[in-house]
C-alpha cells in the first residue's frame, strides 16, 4: 500500500470510484466558482524552505505540545460535517486512529454520530467543534453534554453567519444530512460498497443534534438550514464562562479579530472553511505570518484549508502555525481504503513530514519552525485601509 499510494493525492481517483457522485461533490466542492477551494491547494506552490546543512546526523521527533497536551505529530483531524455519509463508519475509524496515534480528533457538532457515541473511542484525544446556535438553551445543553462526555477542548466556529450556497452540491442533489432521491439513488447503485455500508449503518443524520426536537430527517434538514446561528463577543464571553476547559476560536482571518480573540480564548484557528462558505476570501496561509507577528511567538495558532501533504504542513509550521488540521485528506483515505485508510493517511503525512525534517536537518518541530522561508512576491496581501 505504501508503494501503491505514497501520497494522499494518489488516493483521490480510487476514492471517487468508491463513493457516489453526489457524495464526491459534497467532499470536493467549495462554493461559488470554487476559486477559493482551488487557491487553497495552489498557494503552497508559492512557499519554499531553505535548508541549513552541515549539522551531522539528525534523529527526528515529531511530537508537538499545544494547549498543555503533547501529541504525536503537529497535525490532527479537522471537523467534518456528516462524515458518516462520506464513508460508512468513517468517524469511528478516524477516532480510533487518532487515539492510537495520539493526535487530536475534532468532532463536528453536525457529525453523523453523536458526541456520546464517539467519545469512548478517543482516549482523551477529542476536541468538540460547536456551531453556535442562537437558542442558548440548546447551546448550554450541548456544552454540558460535551463536558460530560470527556471533551476538554471546545472549538467554536465563527465563520458561518449564513448558510453557504454550495452550488455544486445543490446541482448534485445533496441534502445535509443526505437523503436518497431518484437521482442520488441511481448514483448509489453504482457504488455497491458504499451502499451496502450505508444500509447496514442506516442513513446518516446529525447525531448530536437529533435530540433537539428534530422529529424526522426532513425536519432535521430544514431546521439545520434555517437554524439561526449567532455569535458576537458577548456570546463568546458567555461560552467562556460556561466552558471549564480550553477554547479555540475557529474561522479567524482578520488581524483585529485575532488580537481581540487572543484575550478571550486559548488559541485561534485560521480557516476559510475549506473554501466552502464564501468564494472571495484569501488562503489562511497568506494571512498567517502577519497574524503571528501581531500575536507574538507564544500564542497558539492552528490552521487548516487545503492541506493534503506533509510538505503543506511543514510550510505552515515554518510560516508561524503551531498545529495543522486536515479534513478532506483523511476523508479521501477512508473513502479509498475504508477503515485502514485512516491510518494510511496518517502514515503518509507523518512520513512526509519526518522526511522533510531530516532533509532540513531539524530534529524537532521547534527547530523546523525556526528555518528560513521564502515566498513569491504576490504571496502577501496588502489591506486597503478604510
Amino acid at each position: 500500500m505504501q508503494n501503491k499510494y505514497p501520497r494522499v493525492i494518489d488516493l483521490i481517483n480510487k476514492a471517487t470510484k468508491r463513493i457516489p457522485f453526489f457524495i464526491s461533490e459534497y467532499l470536493f466542492s467549495g462554493t461559488g466558482n470554487d476559486k477559493v477551494a482551488v487557491a487553497n491547494n495552489n498557494i503552497f506552490e508559492d512557499v519554499f524552505l531553505i535548508p541549513k546543512y552541515l549539522k551531522g546526523a539528525v534523529e527526528v521527533e515529531t511530537e508537538q505540545t499545544i494547549l498543555g497536551s503533547k501529541y504525536g505529530a503537529p497535525f490532527g483531524v479537522a471537523p467534518i460535517g456528516s462524515g458518516g455519509s462520506i464513508w460508512p463508519g468513517a468517524e469511528i475509524a478516524l477516532a480510533k486512529m487518532c487515539a492510537k496515534k495520539k493526535i487530536p480528533y475534532c468532532l463536528s457538532s453536525v457529525a453523523s454520530l453523536s458526541l456520546e457515541e464517539i467519545s469512548p473511542h478517543l482516549e482523551g484525544n477529542g476536541w468538540f467543534q460547536l456551531y453556535p446556535p442562537k437558542d442558548k438553551v440548546i447551546r448550554d445543553d450541548i456544552l454540558k453534554r460535551a463536558s460530560d462526555a470527556g471533551f476538554s477542548v471546545l472549538v467554536v466556529t465563527v465563520d458561518i453567519p449564513a448558510t453557504s450556497r454550495r452550488e455544486r452540491v445543490k446541482k448534485a442533489g445533496v441534502t445535509i444530512p443526505p437523503k436518497l432521491n431518484l437521482k442520488t439513488f441511481f448514483q448509489a447503485l453504482l457504488r455497491p460498497l458504499w451502499s451496502i455500508g450505508t444500509l447496514l449503518q442506516g442513513m446518516p443524520s446529525f447525531g448530536t443534534m437529533t435530540k433537539y426536537n428534530f422529529l424526522s430527517q426532513d425536519e432535521l434538514t430544514k431546521n439545520w438550514n434555517e437554524m439561526p446561528r449567532y455569535i458576537d463577543w458577548e456570546y463568546l464571553s458567555e461560552i467562556r464562562s460556561l466552558w471549564k476547559g480550553q477554547i479555540i476560536l475557529k474561522g479567524i482571518l482578520d488581524e483585529e479579530n485575532a488580537i481581540k480573540a487572543s484575550k478571550v480564548v486559548d488559541a485561534i484557528y485560521l480557516s476559510n472553511h475549506g473554501g466552502r462558505q464564501i468564494d472571495l476570501v484569501p488562503s489562511p496561509l497568506q494571512l498567517l505570518p502577519n497574524i503571528r507577528k501581531k500575536l507574538g511567538k507564544d500564542f497558539p495558532i492552528i490552521i487548516d484549508s487545503g492541506y493534503l501533504s506533509g510538505q503543506d504542513i511543514a510550510k505552515a509550521l515554518v510560516l508561524g502555525a503551531d498545529f495543522v488540521m486536515l479534513g478532506r485528506a483523511f476523508m479521501i483515505g477512508v473513502s479509498a481504503l475504508g477503515k485502514k485508510g485512516a491510518e494510511h493517511v496518517h502514515y503518509i503525512l507523518h512520513d512526509e513530514l519526518s522526511n522533510i525534517m531530516e532533509q532540513m536537518c531539524c530534529k524537532n518541530i521547534l527547530e523546523l519552525k525556526q528555518e528560513n522561508v521564502t515566498v513569491k512576491d504576490d504571496f502577501f496581501l496588502h489591506v486597503i485601509e478604510k
